[in-house]
């Protein structure tokens, strides 16, 4: 069963580097305890069950995130693309913020299996390292993107590390559309 993902253009990639152009999207987020993503996922699937105002049910998109910023972490799912603000349902719970997130650049590095600290702090590493070749520089907080849902084994889950960046050289892009 396939589920509709977040639209962007592939600017560059290189192994599991990509620089991509997202378009705009609607998020609804909920702050979260822990990197588990338990009590905001489970607020939020609630939301989207049909635990909202117009008790409308929204299918299930891919990924969800979560944004990683030291003790206040959030986890958002991004809405189906004929979702606006104008047609999204106010969330019944108040600890729900729906948001509106205009284009923009992302970097990301891809990659399999269980999500721990450590695993992050490598990829980070990673990222980082990318980020500085490519005369890329960062302008918020990272976000972990998680597209499968548990059940699918470890080694074929896709999870990427992802950070909204700046251009500061001139580079060159290859274009492919997701």
């Amino acid at each position: 069963m396939s589920v509709e993902k977040a639209s962007y253009q592939v600017l560059i990639q290189e192994d599991n580097f990509e620089l991509r152009l997202y378009e705009p999207m609607v998020l609804v987020t909920s702050r979260e305890s822990d990197l588990s993503g338990g009590n905001g996922f489970d607020r939020l699937f609630r939301y989207i069950k049909g635990g909202n105002q117009k008790s409308q049910k929204i299918a299930m998109t891919a990924p969800v995130i979560d944004t990683l910023e030291g003790q206040h972490s959030t986890t958002s799912f991004v809405m189906p693309r004929q979702l606006s603000m104008a047609d999204l349902p106010l969330p019944s719970d108040p600890l729900l913020n729906p948001r509106e997130i205009k284009a923009r650049k992302i970097a990301a590095i891809r990659f399999p299996g269980t999500i721990n600290s450590r695993e992050l702090e490598n990829r980070k590493v990673e990222l980082q390292d990318w980020l500085k070749k490519k005369g890329l520089h960062p302008l918020g907080p990272m976000e972990l993107a998680r597209y499968n849902p548990p059940y699918v084994p470890p080694f074929a889950r896709r999870n990427e590390l992802m950070v909204e960046v700046r251009q500061t050289d001139n580079v060159v892009y290859l274009k492919r559309r997701f």
